[in-house]
């Protein structure tokens, strides 16, 4: 009989461990999966160009910055900052107030206006696929690097505007190359 009791707490001792085993993989993995769905990010996605414009100051040019595809951003929350400081602002020789690198920073929100102006990119209140946003370096925009950042709220105070909210990213980067 002894020999017999024996075997059975070995069997018993092996299906508790299997449980315990099972049990920690299922907890583990629950929270490993959490930790994953909180790293991403509520920042709409951007697919953009970036080209020279015609001249605009003592016959420098403008980089013009289209959204090509993703999502709709609102242009509270989105701000830009480049290599050089610029100035962003609207279609040179257009209807809004264009981008003049004699007001350049190194950080302009999109909703930049003076006085009681509307925004000078002249885009209103979301960046859509198919608009452009122009920005104006100071001096030659040969080589300049823009990159276009979203924040979790709106960009506060007068142009350039400190970034707010608990998270900002960087949605895309455009690399200007010398102009033909």
């Amino acid at each position: 009989m002894p020999h017999r009791d024996r075997a059975v707490s070995p069997i018993i001792s092996t299906i508790l461990l299997v449980a315990v085993v099972a049990v920690l993989s299922a907890t583990m993995s629950v929270f490993v999966l959490d930790l994953g769905s909180n790293i991403q990010s509520d920042a709409p996605y951007v697919e953009v160009s970036g080209e020279f414009v015609e001249a605009v100051d003592d016959g420098e040019q403008a980089i013009a910055i289209t959204l090509l595809a993703g999502d709709t951003a609102q242009t509270e929350q989105l701000y830009v900052s480049g290599s050089k400081r610029l100035d962003i602002g609207g279609r040179p020789n257009g209807s809004s107030t264009p981008a003049n690198d004699a007001y350049a920073s190194r950080r302009e929100k999109f909703t930049e206006a003076s006085g009681d102006n509307p925004p000078q990119v002249g885009i209103g209140e979301t960046w859509d696929a198919g608009e452009t946003i122009y920005v104006d370096p100071e001096g030659a925009a040969d080589g300049v690097t823009v990159s276009i950042y979203w924040t979790s709220m709106s960009v506060e105070g007068v142009n350039p505007g400190t970034p707010a909210g608990d998270t900002t990213y960087k949605l895309t980067t455009v690399e200007m190359g010398t102009s033909s």
